[in-house]
């Protein structure tokens, strides 16, 4: 017997919602990737470059996309921001996977400071990307349907400085401890870049990692901190120094409540609850 809930994931996954973006440089990397999907029965786009990439995922919504790491022109961590900038306006959030041959411990930290989600290595073994797809596929459409239902829960809990829902959502339990570590140890350093950068007045090094600063916000769904770092690194850039400052100072604060939240909230869910 379907539910609503059923026709709701049958109507999503129906329009449009079940197509991968491929974004590869290679010629053969994009055939055997969509030759890949097409067997696991799911339909796919071809981007050639990370510009590329970015222009089609504005056009269209993906379930996912695959992510090369290494192209010309725009490289994948590059075309991740400024997909990640133009869904930070619209509110939406596409599962991005990279497809790297990077070393693992490197390419999680370069992944979260982009705003992806998720890896795999190459070479591409089937079964990994078949899983890998088909979780973020579902977590994608089931984000899709459950929007109304999670505002009305954030707004009943009233405003914390992680959305809790998101992030379970978003990523398995046993992924999120430590990606919550490493956001916290990388935060600590941006912020402290950002201070340097603000008191020697370099505007571009001001607005390269508040951007930074942003994706990584994003990623674990901080949303405070991410729009604060948004507007940090337009007035930064800009050279509006009076502005940056009351902003680095609200953003600084804005990390102390993740951190806190983090470590002592009474409310924090406990898979999210962390030790010092």
């Amino acid at each position: 017997m379907k539910t609503a809930l059923d026709a709701k994931w049958y109507h999503a996954m129906t329009n449009n919602l079940a197509t991968v973006l491929v974004v590869d440089d290679h010629p053969v990397n994009q055939k055997v990737l969509q030759l890949l999907l097409d067997h696991m029965g799911f339909a796919s786009d071809v981007a050639a470059n990370g510009r590329q990439a970015v222009e089609m995922a504005q056009r269209n919504r993906y379930a996912v996309i695959l992510m090369d790491v290494m192209m010309p022109e725009m490289d994948g961590f590059e075309a991740t921001q400024k997909i990640r900038d133009y869904e930070f306006d619209k509110a939406i959030h596409t599962p991005i996977i990279a497809v790297t041959a990077l070393s693992e411990d490197r390419v999680r930290e370069k992944c979260l400071l982009s705003g992806m989600d998720d890896y795999i290595s190459k070479p591409i073994a089937k079964e990994i990307l078949l899983h890998k797809v088909e979780r973020w596929m579902q977590l994608s459409t089931a984000a899709v349907i459950a929007d109304d239902q999670q505002s009305e829960a954030m707004e009943a809990m009233g405003e914390h400085p992680i959305d809790s829902a998101r992030l379970k959502l978003l990523y398995e339990m046993e992924d999120l401890q430590p990606i919550l570590h490493l956001f916290l140890d990388v935060t600590e350093t941006l912020l402290q870049q950002l201070k340097a950068a603000i008191g020697e007045q370099n505007a571009s090094m001001v607005a390269y990692t508040a951007h930074e600063l942003k994706g990584s916000s994003y990623a674990v769904s901080a949303r405070e901190m991410a729009k604060l770092s948004l507007e940090l690194e337009h007035a930064g850039g800009e050279g509006r120094w009076n502005e940056a400052l009351k902003i680095y100072a609200a953003l600084a604060l804005g990390f102390c409540r993740v951190k806190e939240y983090l470590q002592n909230g009474n409310n924090v869910p406990s898979e999210l609850k962390m030790s010092d």
